[in-house]
């Protein structure tokens, strides 16, 4: 037999021992293999009636009558656009305060510290949500300097931005070696662990979105029973952890059930697990609106000292670039 018949042969082998594969796999005993079924409720075409909760509710906070300045930081490829955020400027600007978008410079910024830094004494508070890039250790430094000296600072970001130095690092005490947000988070106390938080057996819409409760009586957990939270990141602070997930909660890397905190707070500056929260669509729903006014409350209450941060000890004097500007206000 030539080569090319032998071939030939191989080749129809192949085809036929497929095909019998194939049909093995759609024909059993009793002429169809059986359906894998799934116990989960959510994951059933059926269920259509998903726990819900009420949406309503306008965001209110009081305040000590002075207005303030609330910063929102944008100048560290954050993931957030300012509509995702409009619930909380308009809710700040309609109780008399000013809001400002911190931004970078357009042309290669070799002062980031000096330039936060002169933006922070001019603030009250700051907003920081999910940052890509890191911080500088100046510019982490310029944060904690804020905070020690009276300014609020609210931290938000969900799953997978705390890296190695998250969790980790602020237990063994070490210093971040990776992770945009370690950078800032943990000069002051506060900590994110990776993955995301879901529950099997208690939540809104599907497994992912899923409630938190108060863990503590505080200004900031006043008047919330339970907020809903779509796959936040548990957090962790060296002072007071506010609200935690349901009993039977699991970790997306770990699968251990428990409760986990997702909101704490050390100092002068608290941490969410899901920036998510404070969103149009979101704000809203179950009691997040009274913990977003609580929030809030919290941030343009505090009193800053004047003149801090101070201008960092290791930047040079040098000109102003080109492409800095003055911190941005909303709609400009």
């Amino acid at each position: 037999m030539s080569v090319r018949s032998r071939f030939v042969v191989f080749a129809a082998v192949v085809l036929v021992t497929v095909a019998g594969v194939g049909v093995a796999g759609l024909v059993t005993e009793q002429g169809a293999t059986e359906r894998p079924t799934v116990d989960q409720q959510q994951f059933q075409p059926s269920a259509i009636d998903a726990p819900t909760v009420d949406r309503g509710g306008a965001i209110t906070y009081d305040d000590d009558g002075e207005s303030k300045t609330v910063v929102i930081d944008v100048a560290h490829s954050n993931d957030v656009a300012e509509e995702d955020l409009e619930p909380v400027v308009s809710a700040l600007t309609a109780g008399g305060h000013t809001v400002q978008y911190h931004e970078s410079s357009d042309d290669f910024d070799s002062e980031p510290a000096a330039r936060l830094n002169e933006t922070l004494r001019g603030a009250d508070a700051l907003i920081v949500v999910d940052p890509g890039t890191r911080y500088t250790a100046e510019e982490a430094a310029g944060v904690s300097a804020f905070a020690d000296a009276g300014g609020r600072v609210l931290f938000a970001a969900g799953p997978d931005s705390g890296g190695l130095g998250g969790l980790l690092g602020l237990l063994i005490g070490a210093q971040p070696t990776n992770g945009e947000f370690a950078s800032v988070t943990s000069p002051v106390g506060i900590a994110y662990d990776t993955g995301y938080l879901y529950n099997m057996e208690e939540y809104e819409n599907n497994y992912k979105s899923i409630y938190a409760t108060p863990s503590s009586d505080s200004e900031l957990t006043d008047g919330v029973d339970r907020v809903v939270f779509d796959s936040p990141t548990q957090v962790v602070a060296d002072g007071q952890t506010l609200l935690t997930t349901l009993e039977g909660t699991e970790h997306s890397e770990t699968r251990e059930a428990g409760e986990y905190g997702v909101v704490a707070r050390s100092g002068n500056a608290i941490a969410v697990g899901d920036p998510g929260f404070m969103s149009s669509q979101n704000y809203n729903r179950a009691d997040n609106d009274v913990l977003l006014g609580n929030v809030l409350e919290f941030l343009v209450t505090g009193e800053k000292e004047a003149g801090v941060p101070e201008e960092p000890s290791t930047e040079r004097d040098t000109v102003p670039q080109s492409g800095s500007s003055a911190p941005r206000v909303p709609g400009e």
